[in-house]
Protein backbone atom coordinates (compact mmCIF):
# COMPACT_ATOMS: atom_id res chain seq x y z
CA UNK A 1 0.00 0.00 0.00
CA UNK A 2 2.72 2.50 1.00
CA UNK A 3 4.50 1.61 -2.18
CA UNK A 4 1.49 2.09 -4.23
CA UNK A 5 0.60 5.56 -2.27
CA UNK A 6 4.68 6.56 -3.41
CA UNK A 7 4.10 5.73 -7.34
CA UNK A 8 1.10 7.53 -7.07
CA UNK A 9 2.31 10.53 -5.51
CA UNK A 10 5.26 10.77 -7.32
CA UNK A 11 3.41 10.20 -10.53
CA UNK A 12 0.74 13.22 -9.58
CA UNK A 13 4.31 15.68 -9.12
CA UNK A 14 5.58 14.60 -12.35
CA UNK A 15 2.50 15.75 -14.17
CA UNK A 16 2.60 18.88 -11.89
CA UNK A 17 6.47 19.51 -13.14
CA UNK A 18 5.31 18.65 -16.88
CA UNK A 19 2.46 21.10 -16.59
CA UNK A 20 4.54 23.99 -14.95
CA UNK A 21 7.11 23.39 -17.14
CA UNK A 22 4.78 23.69 -20.32
CA UNK A 23 3.11 26.68 -18.50
CA UNK A 24 6.25 28.61 -18.45
CA UNK A 25 6.08 31.87 -20.36
CA UNK A 26 7.84 31.85 -23.63
CA UNK A 27 8.65 35.21 -25.17
CA UNK A 28 9.72 35.79 -28.86
CA UNK A 29 11.09 38.56 -30.82
CA UNK A 30 9.68 39.25 -34.67
CA UNK A 31 11.31 41.97 -36.29
CA UNK A 32 10.92 44.12 -39.24
CA UNK A 33 12.58 47.14 -41.22
CA UNK A 34 9.60 49.02 -42.03
CA UNK A 35 6.40 51.26 -40.53
CA UNK A 36 3.39 50.06 -38.07
CA UNK A 37 0.87 50.26 -41.41
CA UNK A 38 2.82 47.51 -43.14
CA UNK A 39 1.26 44.28 -44.07
CA UNK A 40 4.88 42.56 -42.48
CA UNK A 41 3.64 44.36 -39.05
CA UNK A 42 -0.09 43.90 -39.78
CA UNK A 43 0.27 39.93 -40.38
CA UNK A 44 2.64 39.92 -37.46
CA UNK A 45 0.25 41.33 -35.46
CA UNK A 46 -2.18 39.25 -36.51
CA UNK A 47 0.09 35.95 -36.09
CA UNK A 48 1.21 37.34 -32.27
CA UNK A 49 -2.67 36.98 -31.30
CA UNK A 50 -3.39 33.54 -32.95
CA UNK A 51 0.09 32.12 -30.82
CA UNK A 52 -0.95 33.27 -27.51
CA UNK A 53 -4.79 32.25 -27.99
CA UNK A 54 -3.45 29.38 -29.09
CA UNK A 55 -0.59 28.44 -26.96
CA UNK A 56 -3.11 29.89 -23.95
CA UNK A 57 -0.36 32.22 -23.21
CA UNK A 58 2.37 30.31 -22.61
CA UNK A 59 3.86 31.95 -25.78
CA UNK A 60 4.62 35.48 -26.69
CA UNK A 61 5.83 37.24 -29.55
CA UNK A 62 7.08 41.28 -29.46
CA UNK A 63 6.72 42.83 -32.09
CA UNK A 64 9.66 45.45 -33.03
CA UNK A 65 9.11 47.31 -36.18
CA UNK A 66 10.79 50.44 -38.09
CA UNK A 67 13.73 48.74 -37.93
CA UNK A 68 14.47 49.02 -34.33
CA UNK A 69 16.31 45.70 -34.50
CA UNK A 70 18.48 46.74 -37.65
CA UNK A 71 17.86 46.77 -41.51
CA UNK A 72 16.68 43.57 -43.17
CA UNK A 73 20.14 41.82 -43.66
CA UNK A 74 20.81 42.30 -39.83
CA UNK A 75 17.65 41.06 -38.71
CA UNK A 76 17.97 37.66 -40.72
CA UNK A 77 22.06 37.82 -39.93
CA UNK A 78 19.99 38.08 -36.28
CA UNK A 79 17.65 34.84 -36.78
CA UNK A 80 20.67 32.80 -38.09
CA UNK A 81 22.84 33.79 -34.80
CA UNK A 82 19.54 32.85 -32.67
CA UNK A 83 19.42 36.66 -31.47
CA UNK A 84 16.00 37.78 -33.19
CA UNK A 85 13.50 34.86 -33.13
CA UNK A 86 11.11 36.08 -36.13
CA UNK A 87 10.96 38.45 -39.07
CA UNK A 88 8.84 39.73 -41.71
CA UNK A 89 10.67 40.60 -44.71
CA UNK A 90 11.10 41.21 -48.40
CA UNK A 91 11.51 38.18 -50.88
CA UNK A 92 14.64 40.13 -52.61
CA UNK A 93 16.37 40.50 -49.53
CA UNK A 94 15.87 36.98 -48.45
CA UNK A 95 16.95 35.60 -51.79
CA UNK A 96 20.30 36.61 -51.45
CA UNK A 97 20.21 34.09 -47.96
CA UNK A 98 18.08 31.48 -49.84
CA UNK A 99 18.98 31.24 -53.69
CA UNK A 100 15.77 28.92 -54.55
CA UNK A 101 13.41 32.15 -53.36
CA UNK A 102 15.01 34.06 -56.62
CA UNK A 103 12.53 31.92 -58.25
CA UNK A 104 10.24 34.74 -57.22
CA UNK A 105 12.16 37.54 -57.50
CA UNK A 106 12.52 37.18 -61.72
CA UNK A 107 10.92 39.88 -63.39
CA UNK A 108 6.91 38.96 -64.96
CA UNK A 109 7.08 35.72 -63.14
CA UNK A 110 3.63 36.26 -61.89
CA UNK A 111 1.05 37.73 -64.18
CA UNK A 112 -0.71 40.14 -61.06
CA UNK A 113 -2.34 39.34 -57.17
CA UNK A 114 -4.53 36.30 -58.57
CA UNK A 115 -1.41 34.16 -60.26
CA UNK A 116 0.95 35.13 -57.43
CA UNK A 117 -1.71 33.73 -54.94
CA UNK A 118 -2.47 30.53 -57.12
CA UNK A 119 1.33 29.77 -57.63
CA UNK A 120 2.41 30.63 -53.94
CA UNK A 121 -0.26 28.78 -52.17
CA UNK A 122 -1.09 25.93 -54.66
CA UNK A 123 1.48 22.56 -55.34
CA UNK A 124 3.97 24.62 -57.13
CA UNK A 125 4.57 26.90 -54.33
CA UNK A 126 4.41 24.05 -52.21
CA UNK A 127 7.46 22.43 -53.68
CA UNK A 128 9.24 25.93 -53.66
CA UNK A 129 8.54 26.15 -50.07
CA UNK A 130 9.63 22.67 -49.40
CA UNK A 131 12.56 23.65 -51.31
CA UNK A 132 13.26 26.85 -49.63
CA UNK A 133 13.23 25.55 -45.92
CA UNK A 134 15.51 22.82 -46.90
CA UNK A 135 18.38 25.11 -47.84
CA UNK A 136 16.96 27.78 -45.44
CA UNK A 137 17.97 25.33 -42.66
CA UNK A 138 21.70 25.14 -44.45
CA UNK A 139 21.87 28.38 -43.25
CA UNK A 140 20.37 28.70 -39.91
CA UNK A 141 16.66 29.51 -41.10
CA UNK A 142 13.70 27.82 -40.45
CA UNK A 143 11.38 29.46 -43.72
CA UNK A 144 7.91 29.17 -42.26
CA UNK A 145 5.42 31.08 -45.30
CA UNK A 146 5.51 33.17 -48.73
CA UNK A 147 2.71 35.52 -48.90
CA UNK A 148 1.66 38.87 -50.28
CA UNK A 149 0.62 39.42 -53.49
CA UNK A 150 1.93 42.98 -54.36
CA UNK A 151 4.38 44.28 -57.03
CA UNK A 152 6.77 46.52 -57.99
CA UNK A 153 5.31 48.91 -60.49
CA UNK A 154 6.74 51.85 -62.45
CA UNK A 155 5.57 55.76 -62.26
CA UNK A 156 6.81 58.35 -64.60
CA UNK A 157 6.31 61.99 -65.42
CA UNK A 158 7.19 62.18 -68.63
CA UNK A 159 4.24 60.04 -70.24
CA UNK A 160 1.80 56.97 -69.69
CA UNK A 161 3.33 53.71 -70.55
CA UNK A 162 0.24 52.00 -72.41
CA UNK A 163 2.65 50.00 -74.18
CA UNK A 164 6.11 48.20 -73.94
CA UNK A 165 7.85 51.13 -76.74
CA UNK A 166 6.80 53.86 -73.72
CA UNK A 167 9.27 52.72 -71.96
CA UNK A 168 12.28 53.69 -74.34
CA UNK A 169 14.61 56.47 -72.94
CA UNK A 170 13.09 56.59 -69.26
CA UNK A 171 15.25 57.33 -67.04
CA UNK A 172 13.77 55.16 -64.03
CA UNK A 173 15.20 55.18 -60.65
CA UNK A 174 15.59 51.40 -59.44
CA UNK A 175 16.80 49.65 -56.43
CA UNK A 176 20.90 48.91 -56.58
CA UNK A 177 19.53 45.12 -57.18
CA UNK A 178 20.96 43.82 -60.30
CA UNK A 179 17.50 41.80 -61.40
CA UNK A 180 15.48 45.10 -61.02
CA UNK A 181 18.15 47.64 -62.86
CA UNK A 182 18.53 44.33 -65.98
CA UNK A 183 14.50 44.25 -65.76
CA UNK A 184 13.90 48.09 -66.25
CA UNK A 185 17.25 47.89 -68.69
CA UNK A 186 15.48 45.06 -71.09
CA UNK A 187 12.06 46.56 -71.25
CA UNK A 188 13.98 49.84 -72.77
CA UNK A 189 14.30 52.07 -70.00
CA UNK A 190 17.39 53.80 -68.46
CA UNK A 191 17.60 51.75 -64.85
CA UNK A 192 19.07 54.54 -62.35
CA UNK A 193 19.86 53.74 -59.03
CA UNK A 194 19.69 56.24 -56.53
CA UNK A 195 19.22 56.28 -52.64
CA UNK A 196 15.55 55.99 -51.65
CA UNK A 197 15.85 59.20 -49.08
CA UNK A 198 16.87 61.47 -52.31
CA UNK A 199 14.25 59.73 -54.52
CA UNK A 200 11.61 62.90 -53.88
CA UNK A 201 14.35 65.78 -54.79
CA UNK A 202 15.22 63.53 -58.05
CA UNK A 203 11.95 63.11 -59.28
CA UNK A 204 10.84 66.95 -58.76
CA UNK A 205 14.20 68.06 -60.26
CA UNK A 206 14.05 65.88 -63.50
CA UNK A 207 16.97 63.52 -62.59
CA UNK A 208 15.65 60.80 -62.78
CA UNK A 209 11.68 60.50 -65.15
CA UNK A 210 10.36 57.96 -62.70
CA UNK A 211 10.73 55.21 -60.23
CA UNK A 212 9.04 51.51 -59.22
CA UNK A 213 8.05 50.63 -56.15
CA UNK A 214 4.75 48.93 -54.28
CA UNK A 215 1.42 51.41 -54.90
CA UNK A 216 1.19 51.88 -51.35
CA UNK A 217 5.23 53.26 -51.26
CA UNK A 218 4.16 55.55 -53.85
CA UNK A 219 1.16 56.70 -52.26
CA UNK A 220 2.69 57.61 -48.96
CA UNK A 221 5.71 58.75 -50.20
CA UNK A 222 3.25 61.50 -52.42
CA UNK A 223 5.35 60.69 -55.57
CA UNK A 224 2.06 61.82 -56.62
CA UNK A 225 2.68 65.41 -56.78
CA UNK A 226 6.15 65.31 -58.97
CA UNK A 227 4.83 62.23 -61.17
CA UNK A 228 2.07 61.88 -63.49
CA UNK A 229 1.60 58.59 -64.33
CA UNK A 230 1.19 54.77 -63.01
CA UNK A 231 1.22 51.70 -64.53
CA UNK A 232 -0.23 48.59 -62.78
CA UNK A 233 2.14 46.42 -64.10
CA UNK A 234 3.76 43.52 -61.89
CA UNK A 235 7.41 43.64 -63.49
CA UNK A 236 8.57 42.12 -60.30
CA UNK A 237 7.30 40.92 -56.51
CA UNK A 238 6.99 42.83 -53.71
CA UNK A 239 5.63 39.71 -51.60
CA UNK A 240 7.10 38.50 -48.39
CA UNK A 241 8.75 35.92 -46.64
CA UNK A 242 7.89 34.85 -43.14
CA UNK A 243 11.21 33.43 -41.72
CA UNK A 244 12.02 31.78 -37.95
CA UNK A 245 15.87 31.59 -36.66
CA UNK A 246 16.23 27.50 -36.74
CA UNK A 247 18.04 27.97 -33.13
CA UNK A 248 14.77 29.99 -31.84
CA UNK A 249 13.01 27.40 -33.41
CA UNK A 250 14.92 24.36 -31.90
CA UNK A 251 15.01 25.97 -28.31
CA UNK A 252 10.98 25.14 -28.23
CA UNK A 253 9.34 22.70 -26.91
CA UNK A 254 7.50 20.55 -29.24
CA UNK A 255 4.08 21.84 -28.13
CA UNK A 256 5.23 25.44 -28.60
CA UNK A 257 6.70 24.69 -32.20
CA UNK A 258 3.31 23.47 -32.40
CA UNK A 259 1.16 26.35 -31.89
CA UNK A 260 4.04 28.23 -34.63
CA UNK A 261 3.24 25.97 -37.09
CA UNK A 262 -0.36 25.88 -36.76
CA UNK A 263 -0.63 29.75 -36.63
CA UNK A 264 1.63 30.41 -39.70
CA UNK A 265 -1.50 30.35 -41.99
CA UNK A 266 -2.84 33.34 -39.88
CA UNK A 267 0.28 35.86 -40.81
CA UNK A 268 0.05 34.20 -44.74
CA UNK A 269 -3.74 35.40 -44.98
CA UNK A 270 -3.19 39.00 -42.84
CA UNK A 271 -0.24 39.14 -45.63
CA UNK A 272 -2.41 38.33 -48.23
CA UNK A 273 -5.39 40.82 -47.59
CA UNK A 274 -3.53 43.61 -46.35
CA UNK A 275 -1.59 43.73 -49.86
CA UNK A 276 -4.61 43.56 -52.17
CA UNK A 277 -6.59 45.98 -49.57
CA UNK A 278 -3.23 48.90 -49.81
CA UNK A 279 -2.53 48.06 -52.99
CA UNK A 280 -5.87 49.08 -54.13
CA UNK A 281 -6.58 51.50 -51.60
CA UNK A 282 -2.84 53.51 -52.67
CA UNK A 283 -4.29 53.63 -56.42
CA UNK A 284 -7.34 55.28 -55.38
CA UNK A 285 -6.04 57.61 -53.63
CA UNK A 286 -3.53 58.49 -55.95
CA UNK A 287 -6.70 58.47 -59.12
CA UNK A 288 -8.13 61.09 -56.70
CA UNK A 289 -5.00 63.04 -56.23
CA UNK A 290 -5.07 63.62 -60.22
CA UNK A 291 -2.48 60.58 -60.95
CA UNK A 292 -3.15 58.74 -64.15
CA UNK A 293 -3.74 54.79 -63.52
CA UNK A 294 -3.14 52.22 -66.67
CA UNK A 295 -3.53 48.86 -66.63
CA UNK A 296 -1.65 46.34 -69.09
CA UNK A 297 -3.99 43.53 -70.12
CA UNK A 298 -1.78 41.94 -72.69
CA UNK A 299 1.79 41.35 -70.82
CA UNK A 300 2.95 38.78 -73.48
CA UNK A 301 5.05 41.75 -74.87
CA UNK A 302 6.52 42.76 -71.48
CA UNK A 303 7.40 38.75 -70.41
CA UNK A 304 9.40 38.20 -74.03
CA UNK A 305 10.85 41.47 -73.61
CA UNK A 306 12.61 40.05 -69.99
CA UNK A 307 12.83 36.58 -71.36
CA UNK A 308 16.75 37.21 -71.65
CA UNK A 309 16.91 38.46 -68.07
CA UNK A 310 15.29 35.07 -66.60
CA UNK A 311 17.48 33.33 -69.43
CA UNK A 312 20.66 35.05 -67.57
CA UNK A 313 20.07 34.65 -64.01
CA UNK A 314 18.68 30.92 -64.38
CA UNK A 315 21.88 29.75 -66.07
CA UNK A 316 23.58 28.56 -63.00
CA UNK A 317 20.25 27.05 -61.95
CA UNK A 318 19.68 23.13 -61.66
CA UNK A 319 17.16 21.68 -64.37
CA UNK A 320 14.63 21.25 -61.69
CA UNK A 321 14.44 24.79 -60.65
CA UNK A 322 13.91 25.81 -64.32
CA UNK A 323 11.05 23.72 -64.94
CA UNK A 324 9.44 25.00 -62.12
CA UNK A 325 10.34 28.42 -63.38
CA UNK A 326 8.39 27.29 -66.95
CA UNK A 327 5.34 25.67 -65.51
CA UNK A 328 4.85 28.64 -63.38
CA UNK A 329 4.56 30.82 -66.53
CA UNK A 330 2.53 28.64 -68.05
CA UNK A 331 0.21 28.75 -65.44
CA UNK A 332 -3.01 31.06 -65.79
Amino acid sequence: MKKFCFSLCLMVLLAIFASSAFAAKVTLRYGHANAVTYPYHIAGVAFAKAVEEKSKGTLEIKIFPMGQLGGERDITEGLQLGTIDLQGTSLGVTGTFIRVLNIYNLPFIFKGPDHFMKVTHGPLGEWVLKEVIKEGEKVNLKPLSIAGPAFRVPMNNIRPITKLEDFKGLKIRTMEVPLHKDAYKALGSSPTPLPFGELYTALQTGVVDGNENGPATLEAMKFYEVQKYVTYLPVLSNGGAFLMGLKSFNKLSPEHQKVIIECVPVWAKAMDDECLRQDKEALTKMEAKGTKINYIKDLKPYIDATASVRAEAMKAWSKEWADVVDKILKLN
